[in-house]
């Protein structure tokens, strides 16, 4: 009977892997404390100073992109919006001085001929020549003003369109600062509107866990309000400076949330499955 060769390769074969498996760090859940917070906080402030006739919307109130949050009184400025719209629109005078230029184009066509008939002196031909220069030039500047006016006019509708204020986001009204009536100057706040579209989580995690962590990562937060509401992040951020006092870094991850239902400014748990990291007897990180 022939000896068995395969046994002895076998053996180192398995624990061969065996210390493979050993050495291959195991994956765990951890959860790092995290706070969510608004993408962005926007102070609704004025263009112009003035007084305020209307804010449209107050604390609590969800406002949309393009929505309609404030005015100014601006009864001047539409009246000058009316006026300088009747002035771009009135073009009589146009009228008139193109009607002239026909009457002496022919009156000059007129003299030409009687000229080369000998009928007329040259002195009369080069007035009439000299009286159609002249209706000409008059033609193009008043067709500079009614240009003028036109520019005029947008400009009053600019005026009067600064003393509209509207939304830029999706959001929530924080907070109300000013009221109908009240005299609003240009470093003045009116409203504040956070955008809760994507949220942020804000972490701090253990520098030893640097190295684990890269901006398009996928974990999980686990929110207070909705009580038990469990939802996916993306890792958006991650600090490259660390705080040398608490061996953190930071890291900050995306939530949807486009209904804007989910709440910010609490507090929170962020789930990532991570390798352990190990540390001396001081507590400092073994590198």
């Amino acid at each position: 009977m022939m000896p068995c060769r395969s046994a002895a390769p076998a053996t180192k074969i398995a624990v061969f892997f065996a210390a493979v498996l050993a050495s291959s760090p195991s994956y765990a859940e951890v959860d790092f404390d995290c706070v969510v917070q608004p993408n962005r906080t926007i102070v609704i402030g004025s263009p112009v100073t003035g007084i305020l006739s209307e804010v449209e919307v107050s604390r609590g109130d969800r406002v949309e992109e393009g929505q309609l949050l404030a005015r100014l009184e601006s009864d001047l400025e539409t009246a000058t919006v009316a006026l300088s719209a009747l002035r771009a629109k009135d073009d009589a005078n146009i009228v008139a001085q193109d009607a002239r230029l026909t009457l002496l184009r022919e009156r000059e066509e007129r003299a030409k001929a009687l000229l080369e008939r000998g009928t007329a002196t040259r002195d009369t031909y080069e007035q009439a020549q000299a009286e159609l220069a002249i209706a000409e030039a008059e033609l193009r500047r008043l067709e500079v003003e009614r240009e003028i006016a036109r520019l005029e006019l947008k400009r009053a509708e600019v005026s009067l369109e600064r003393r509209s204020i509207y939304s830029k986001v999706d959001g929530l009204v924080t907070r109300s600062d000013l009221s109908a009536g009240e005299f609003v100057s240009q470093d003045a706040s009116i409203l504040h509107i956070a955008d809760l579209d994507p949220l942020h989580i804000e972490a701090f995690l253990p520098i030893g866990y640097f190295d684990q962590i890269k901006v398009g990562a996928t974990a999980q937060v686990a929110l207070r309000q909705p009580a038990g509401e469990v939802a996916d992040v993306v890792v958006d951020v991650v600090d490259s400076v660390f705080d040398a006092s608490s061996d953190t870094f930071g890291v900050r991850l995306l939530l949807p949330n486009p209904d804007l239902r989910l709440p910010a400014g609490q507090r929170c748990k962020v789930l990532m499955d991570l390798a352990p990291i190990e540390r001396d007897g001081t507590g400092l990180l073994v590198d």
